[in-house]
């Protein structure tokens, strides 16, 4: 989900085609190294299917432009704003918003990150404190040191945030990337 949830958070800026949204994902979430251009094209058909997007016209060469439905603009300005609702959460979709978030004008990176960190900590309280789960002590470990590594990972956004929150902030990139899916051509 955080694949979808990181496009609709780039399209608070504006339009854009797929190639542009992989782009502009990759840079915000830098710890990523790719995003291959069959999820890109899947996921923006899933988004269209579930009302989150729309078509949007075309860029002066034929690419095909999308942009946010009231639907979809809601469900990004509640991920650019509220942390996990589970005290389970997955790293890399925390990497994914909280980057994304704190590159986003208009977002509140913060209250993210105070949602995460509270999420680890319930996950380091239940691994230490249930007697059930001390069962499995070598895993519930490894749980509660990748949870501790969580917090010292937020902590430290934190404090980058509190001390210039305008570092992260990304415009949308002004370079144009070179490929994109031109629609398919209308049979005769």
């Amino acid at each position: 989900m955080s694949v979808q949830n990181g496009f609709l958070a780039v399209l608070t800026q504006g339009a854009a085609y797929g190639s542009q949204l992989q782009n502009e994902f990759l840079a915000r979430a830098a710890h990523r190294r790719q995003l291959n251009a069959g999820q890109v094209y899947s996921t923006l058909d899933r988004m269209t299917d579930q009302g989150l997007i729309e078509p949007a016209g075309a860029t002066e060469d034929g690419l095909p432009l999308h942009a946010l439905t009231e639907e979809g603009e809601a469900q990004a300005r509640a991920w650019l704003s509220t942390g996990p609702r589970d005290t389970e959460p997955d790293w890399d979709e925390m990497q994914d918003q909280v980057l994304i978030a704190a590159s986003i004008a208009g977002s509140d990176p913060a209250a993210i990150v105070a949602d995460y960190r509270a999420a680890y900590a319930e996950r380091i309280r239940a691994l230490t404190h249930d007697a059930d789960s001390r069962a499995l002590l070598a895993a519930n470990r490894a749980a509660e040191l990748g949870a501790n590594a969580a917090i010292e990972w937020l902590d430290e956004v934190a404090a980058a945030l509190s001390a210039h929150p305008e570092v992260l902030l990304q415009p949308r990139s002004p370079e144009r990337p070179r490929r994109g899916r031109r629609p398919a051509a209308e049979s005769a």
